[in-house]
Formats: structure tokens, C-alpha cells, sequence
């Protein structure tokens, strides 16, 4: 019964999306950006430059409010699609914006009619993809057929991508099924201010930084490194920070040199004072090899087999990290203690943040203004 619920309601909404733009189908382009925000610290001054010289309205989801506060301090208009009012303008808004600029996947775009002189950006919100999604999501292969033509509509919405490296590119084209045509070796614009190469902090101890993905469903204890042990490990002369997900209930170590970080804090300014970064999944460690070129990478996989097999992985990828993948506590403590000299950060940079050389923004503005101005 809620699976039928779920379905009508789907195809309800899809409904109501055809027909708020078949209403503008009429209706003139206006030459202004429309920016789609659901991911918090994407932007990273992007929209703020665009606003300099173009109209910009920003469609943001609820989690974006505190970057909303800020864009609307610099008079920019920001429309809240958790609302009703708000849902039905931001529509509006869509259908007669010269240029529109996704940071995910939104699923009314794909019921969207867009006219001949509209494009359509996508400008993912993470650097580089260890785990698959798209197409080759494992789940979606378990989805309705319904469930299926929805997602290729909204991904032949796109006109085209914004990408940093040939890796990436040939991730959108696996995942998204884009031709070359669409891809743009632009770099991305948030990666702008990691490569400012920030001072780091004052500190005679090594900063350990763990970031790991949240799994659904899974219990803690199959993923969570033994946070304890890695502490002990690095006795006095290291300081692990833990930032967990927000659905993630824990209760918190008590150690001197064990440092949690609030679930809702972001995680820009502790990658960058990092000296090591520990992770899973998550595109994290792109940022922090960027903004670490002599860091220590170390990925923790303990439940390798089921996320293949669940969700995903970017085939070979492990290839081309730093060190070997880490499946234990131990394997990870190990390669805290035996941490040679290496250049893999420049070597995995080199294949995955080719074009994230500090003028990311720039190439992407030159290439709004293009269509804006007609020239494309």
C-alpha cells in the first residue's frame, strides 16, 4: 500500500511540473542564472561573482539556509523550494531562466520542457566519485521501470558538466550517459580556495582528521573505526578529530587527544589544517589532497564487499590512491606508524584534480557570460 502511495504521489508531482511549464512555454527567456542549491559549501563565492554582472536567483533546499543568509546579505534573491509558494515560483523561475546550474540531481528538471535557447549546468557538489551513482548506482538497478525513466529524463536535461579531470569526465559519461561534447574542462569553483594553501595552525601535534560516509540501515559497528585504539595509538603526539554524520548516535570518547566535531560544523577548515586524513567513500579526500599535496591519504574500507555490491565502487579506482586500501583499525594504525615519504598526493592530484588550479571560478563565469552574450 505505501509503495502505490508513493508511486501516485510521484507521478502526481511530475504532473504538476509538466504543467507549470507547458504555462511557460510562451512566455519569453530572460537573460539571468538560476542556480539550484541542496548541498551547502558548493558555491563557495561562485554565485557572488555571477551576481556582479548577471541577474542570479538562487533555489536552494532547507539544509542551505546559512549560505542563504549570507547570498541574501548581498542582495541576491533566494526562493526556498521546501515550500508550496516557494515550489511553484522556483518552477517558474526555471522555465524562463537563460541559464540554470544544478549542484545534484533534482527531479522535476526532468519534466521541465526547456526552450532552444535555455542551458542547462550540472556542477556536482563533490570533486571526484569513488562510489558510483547515476546509471551505475547499484541500488537504482532494483528501481521500478517508472523509477528508471524518471532518472534518464532528468539526466538528459543536462546540456552540460563541469568537470576537473578526465577521470571525472569519464564518470559523468558512465553514470549520466553525457557524450564528450558535454563535458567542460572548467575545474570546480569551490576547490578554488584549497589551493590558497592556507597556513596551517601552530601545533606540535599531527592532526589526524576521520570523515566517514553514513551508511543507511548498517549497523555502526560493521564501518566505525575503533576510535579508541587509533587514540591510543597516537598517544601524545597526535590529535584525532572525529566528525560524524548527523543520524550517526555515538557516544562521544572522553580522551585528551580525541576531538569531536560537531556533525552540523563544516569540514572545509579541518581538512585544510589536516595533516592526515582518514576516510572511506567519500569525496573528501579529494579536497584534502589538494589542499595537502604532502598529506597522508589512508582509506578505510572495512565493508568493502557489501558496498560493492549495494552501492558501488569506481572500478580500479583503488589503483590510484596514495597507499592501499585499509580494512582494519590495525591496517590503518600501521599506516600511521610506517608513513614514508611519498609523492601519491601528486600523482592522484595529477588524475582527478587536473583542472583545480585556483581558476576554476574564472573558466566557469567565462563560460556563462558566453551563452548569456549569445556567443554559444
Amino acid at each position: 500500500m505505501t509503495h502505490i502511495l508513493v508511486s501516485y504521489l510521484k507521478e502526481l508531482y511530475s504532473v504538476v511540473v509538466r504543467r507549470l511549464s507547458k504555462k511557460n512555454k510562451l512566455k519569453p527567456v530572460i537573460k539571468r542564472v538560476c542556480y539550484l542549491m541542496s548541498f551547502p559549501n558548493n558555491n563557495q563565492g561562485l554565485i557572488e561573482a555571477v551576481s556582479y554582472e548577471q541577474q542570479v536567483i538562487v533555489l536552494y533546499k532547507k539544509n542551505c539556509l546559512e549560505e542563504v543568509k549570507q547570498l541574501e546579505s548581498f542582495g541576491i534573491e533566494c526562493i526556498n523550494l521546501g515550500t508550496v509558494s516557494g515550489f511553484i515560483k522556483g518552477i517558474n523561475c526555471l522555465c524562463q531562466s537563460q541559464v540554470i546550474i544544478a549542484d545534484n540531481y533534482f527531479a522535476f528538471l526532468g519534466d521541465i520542457t526547456f526552450k532552444q535557447n535555455q542551458t542547462v549546468y550540472q556542477l556536482w557538489h563533490a570533486t571526484g566519485a569513488i562510489k558510483q551513482f547515476g546509471l551505475e548506482d547499484k541500488s537504482a538497478a532494483k528501481r521500478s521501470e517508472k523509477d528508471k525513466n524518471r532518472f534518464i529524463r532528468v539526466y538528459e536535461s543536462f546540456d552540460y558538466v563541469f568537470v576537473a579531470s578526465k577521470k571525472m569526465a569519464d564518470v559523468f559519461r558512465r553514470s549520466y550517459g553525457f557524450s564528450k561534447e558535454q563535458i567542460l574542462f572548467t575545474g570546480f569553483p569551490r576547490t578554488d580556495r584549497l589551493c590558497q594553501r592556507i597556513a596551517k595552525q601552530n601545533s606540535n601535534k599531527r592532526r589526524v582528521l576521520y570523515l566517514p560516509t553514513y551508511r543507511e540501515n548498517e549497523p555502526v559497528e560493521t564501518w566505525l573505526l575503533d576510535i579508541k585504539k587509533v587514540a591510543d595509538s597516537l598517544k601524545d603526539e597526535g590529535l584525532l578529530q572525529v566528525k560524524l554524520h548527523p543520524h550517526v548516535e555515538l557516544e562521544h570518547i572522553n580522551q585528551t587527544n580525541v576531538d569531536w566535531i560537531s556533525s552540523h560544523e563544516s569540514a572545509d577548515e579541518y581538512i585544510m589544517q589536516a595533516d592526515v586524513l582518514i576516510t572511506d567513500y567519500s569525496s573528501v579526500a579529494f579536497d584534502f589532497t589538494l589542499a595537502n599535496p604532502t598529506g597522508q591519504l589512508i582509506m578505510y574500507w572495512p565493508d568493502e564487499t557489501k558496498y560493492r555490491q549495494v552501492t558501488g565502487i569506481q572500478p580500479n579506482i583503488e589503483a590510484d590512491f596514495p597507499q592501499p586500501v585499509a580494512h582494519t583499525t590495525d591496517d590503518v594504525i600501521k599506516q600511521l606508524t610506517n608513513y614514508p615519504m611519498l609523492e601519491g598526493n601528486k600523482l592522484f592530484n595529477a588524475l582527478w584534480n587536473t583542472y583545480n588550479d585556483g581558476q576554476a571560478t574564472n573558466r566557469v563565469l567565462d563560460e556563462i557570460k558566453e551563452v548569456l552574450d549569445g556567443e554559444k
